[in-house]
């Protein structure tokens, strides 16, 4: 995976212990970059295991009850794709400043991952997250064909990729390569 797909949000040294993956916007187990690296990048060369945890808030943005179904009913297809590979998933209820935090002290975890997401509130909770913890955490953004803090803030254009194009040609360079798929857990 291309590093540029990954920063920081909060430096530090690896300590030993589960990897925790923060899944946010990206709900799939499929060309999940975020996903991907936390158990390649971490987890598989630390020896270590990999968590998925996801933090339902109560409310979110005037979601509906209608929306709300529909997301969980994904989480569920989430849940059992995971552990078919061997693993697990946590689904948190309330406040990820401090649902996240407590599950990542619960447990030990060695450093925390978690997809982009632009919106504020979203930015907010992981600043607050952040500045809690005492492991690594790193932010992949899985969702765009060039990661958001790769393209420039004035100059954003369009990108539509051809089927004629060759790797590298486009907007999206090394960070189109294909990656490979998840693995199961030892």
């Amino acid at each position: 995976m291309n590093p540029r797909r990954v920063r920081a949000l909060r430096a530090g040294d690896l300590k030993k212990g589960p990897v925790g993956y923060w899944m946010s916007r990206d709900q799939r187990t499929r060309d999940n970059w975020a996903l991907l690296f936390a158990q390649e990048e971490e987890a598989l060369k630390q020896k270590e295991p990999l968590a998925v945890v996801f933090c339902l808030v109560p409310q979110f943005l005037g979601a509906t009850f209608r929306q709300y179904a529909f997301m969980i009913q994904g989480l569920a297809e989430v849940e059992q794709n995971l552990a078919e590979k061997n693993i697990p998933f946590y689904l948190l209820c309330g406040s990820p400043e401090v649902e996240l935090v407590e599950f990542v002290r619960k447990y030990g975890a060695g450093c925390l991952v978690t997809d982009f997401d632009p919106l504020r509130l979203k930015r907010v909770w992981k600043e607050a997250v952040a500045k809690k913890l005492d492991i690594p955490f790193f932010e992949v953004d899985a969702h765009n064909i060039v990661p958001c803090w790769v393209a420039s803030d004035k100059q954003e254009k369009p990108f539509v990729p051809s089927p004629l194009m060759g790797e590298g040609q486009g907007g999206g360079d090394e960070t189109m390569k294909r990656h490979s798929a998840l693995s199961p857990s030892p």
